[in-house]
């Protein structure tokens, strides 16, 4: 994932509750924070997943042995992608 990726979820999280929120201003106010702290978590919960999976990776080519594999065999497993963010 990227940052314009992330600040833009985070963008039309904002607009969709800009546009669906008939109360008053502070209430207005009130819903797009929500909408804004909503939106950080998703993207920061998406951000714990690649962290994860990226350890993952780097264990096991921690494991390899290095009598029986090669650089190629680190690099094939670093470059593995798992779910697009």
């Amino acid at each position: 994932m990227n940052k314009d990726q992330a600040y833009h979820q985070i963008a039309l999280a904002c607009l969709k509750t800009l546009r669906n929120t008939n109360a008053s201003s502070d209430d207005a106010v009130a819903e797009l924070y929500g909408a804004i702290d909503e939106a950080f978590q998703g993207q920061f919960a998406l951000l714990l997943t690649e962290l994860e999976e990226n350890r993952e990776r780097l264990n096991r080519i921690c494991e390899l042995d290095p009598n029986s594999h090669t650089l190629a065999d680190a690099q094939a497993i670093a470059e593995v992608r798992g779910t697009a963010h």
